[in-house]
């Protein structure tokens, strides 16, 4: 009789560890990045009454007869599968799809965390906005890239931080002159250039038709500089009889000189490489492709793009990045060990962590948070079960001291 009621009991024990489980699933279905766990159980030891015996000549096999004595947790394993993506509409927030996660710096080891929340503290750490916990990249070098070869470490946001001026030392200027212009027509452009100051610059550039594929190119600076073409002057820029470019020979025309605002000297080089003479009456066109200079401005906002580079805006309306967000991968992320806070710590099933960008086995989402996986479909489902399986056991320790109830009672 009592081998009966511990057998229950063990039973009621382990419900109630099913029902633990079930009820912290519940508890956390809107936790941002959690992972549900299910509980599977075992058989105990079995009591042999008999081993059984093998088929002999003349009667068949006996099997073995046993009572077995209860039940045990067999695992409570975690559900690493993938959770519903919700759209947040803040940049800093980041949902992994795969298997990887954010690596956060704990205080003893690192923390692995499928929550993305991320936003600044007061010392322009990027942290996790729940823990607190500085999350873990690359660096980036001065001119923005990326070595992930390097050691990971905390990505500070520098806001406020200023960006130098740079001078413009090369401008590009495309487009087409009209081939069937007539002598001394002419067709002028703006060109604007950064000084050492950050200061923005403006020099009118003529191109008059002189003779049949030859164009002369003077120079008005605007007010408060003292800027001219170098030599030759004026310049003298040649086609062929296909409309191509073919003097200057390099596609090269220099302009320099001073500026009232006590910026350095000027020393640009237009190169005019890509200027063509078609014939395109009344659509001369000239217009700058690109030039290398720069205003001053100051990081005023970040982003973090979908492959994790953080990229700071300034107001020059300039972008650098400033660093990339690292991800762990496991051979075995069901293996981690929870640690709270949504974190997860390696264990010695999990394998060691695998530091990588962003883009093969896992993908990151800007603007999106990863919801709980917690199905309440099941897991209602599963707390029948528990509940059931619970009631039954009790009412075999209830069965059972009744019958020891009228084992006592025959000595009346």
């Amino acid at each position: 009789m009592s081998s009966s009621m511990l057998t229950a009991a063990s039973a009621l024990r382990n419900h109630q560890t099913y029902m633990n489980v079930i009820a912290n699933n519940i508890a956390n279905m809107n936790t941002i990045g959690f992972k549900s766990s299910n509980v599977l159980f075992q058989d105990m030891l079995s009591r042999s009454l008999s081993v059984g015996a093998a088929p002999g000549e003349n009667r068949g096999g006996i099997n073995p007869l046993q009572i077995g004595l209860g039940m045990q947790l067999g695992s409570i394993s975690t559900n690493m599968g993938q959770g519903v993506m919700q759209s947040t509409g803040r940049p800093q927030d980041l949902a992994l799809t795969g298997s990887g996660f954010f690596i956060y710096g704990g205080a003893q080891q690192p923390i692995y965390s499928r929550d993305g929340s991320l936003g600044m503290d007061a010392a322009g750490n990027l942290v996790n906005l729940g823990t607190g916990l500085r999350v873990q990249g690359w660096k980036a070098v001065d001119d923005g890239t990326i070595d992930t070869a390097k050691a990971i470490g905390d990505i500070t946001i520098p806001i406020g931080a200023p960006m130098a001026a740079v001078p413009t030392s090369g401008v590009d200027l495309s487009g087409n002159l009209d081939a069937s212009a007539d002598i001394n027509d002419s067709i002028t452009t703006t060109v604007q250039f950064y000084d050492s100051l950050g200061g923005l610059n403006a020099l009118e550039m003529t191109f008059t038709k002189t003779a049949t594929n030859t164009w002369s190119v003077d120079l008005d600076p605007s007010a408060g500089s003292n800027v001219a073409l170098s030599a030759p002057v004026p310049a003298t820029v040649t086609f062929d009889e296909d409309g191509q470019l073919i003097a200057p020979a390099d596609g090269q025309i220099g302009f320099t000189g001073t500026l009232t605002n006590g910026a350095a000297n000027v020393d640009i080089s237009l190169n005019i490489a890509s200027l063509s003479q078609l014939e395109s009456p009344g659509a001369d066109e000239l217009y700058v492709t690109n030039q290398n200079g720069r205003a001053p401005g100051q990081m005023i906002d970040f982003n973090i793009s979908n492959t994790g580079e953080i990229v700071a805006i300034y107001s020059n309306g300039l972008l650098k990045t400033l660093g990339q967000l690292a991800v762990a991968e496991f051979v075995n992320p069901s293996g981690l060990t929870k640690s709270g806070g949504n974190g997860y710590t390696r264990s010695g099933n999990s394998g060691d962590a695998q530091v990588v960008q962003a883009g093969d086995r896992t993908t990151m989402s800007a603007g999106f948070l990863e919801l709980s996986n917690v199905d309440l479909t099941l897991e209602f489902s599963e707390m029948i079960r528990a509940q059931r399986g619970f009631q039954a056991n009790s009412r075999v320790i209830t069965s059972s001291d009744e019958m020891l109830q009228e084992l006592v009672n025959l000595v009346r």
